[in-house]
């Protein structure tokens, strides 16, 4: 990422960025997305999360990039730190790599990374002054988060 992105890059890059996170903290989501399929017209697994959050945001090698092209802060790169540590360690594992979706969210390692991602989901939906983070952060919440079947 070095070249020069414009704001509407960014911004979706970084929308991008939040939903990786919801989806690294939610343990229940995980398993109405993974193994429940759940949600029309989403489909993800534990490959899907791990590709997204490290792939597709390009976060292999960690934050200087965000940092540096504006996507994030230093402070939000602060409360990120070690949900980016730990899920990196997990993946690295061979022993996890081919644990099927089920096993993996009853793994006690990834339940603690589950646990770390809320505190972290928690800390930055504090922190953030953002009225699109704030937006996206309860469009998320309110989509996923909700009882299935209240009425």
């Amino acid at each position: 990422m070095s070249f020069e992105m414009n704001a509407e890059t960014k911004r979706n890059i970084r929308d991008r960025w939040i939903e990786s996170l919801f989806e690294i903290a939610h343990l229940e989501f995980q398993n109405r997305l993974w193994l429940k399929s759940e949600y029309e017209n989403s489909i993800g697994d534990y490959n899907e999360c791990v590709c997204g959050y490290f792939d597709d945001l390009d976060l292999d090698n960690g934050y200087s990039d965000f940092i540096a092209n504006g996507i994030i802060s230093e402070s939000e790169y602060k409360i990120v730190t070690e949900l980016h540590s730990e899920f990196r360690k997990y993946t690295e594992r061979t022993e996890k790599q081919n644990l099927s979706d089920k096993n993996i969210l009853k793994d006690v390692e990834w339940i603690n990374i589950t646990n770390i991602g809320l505190k972290t989901w928690t800390k930055l939906k504090r922190k953030t002054e953002s009225i699109r983070d704030k937006e996206l952060i309860t469009e998320l919440e309110n989509k996923y988060l909700k009882e299935k079947n209240a009425t």
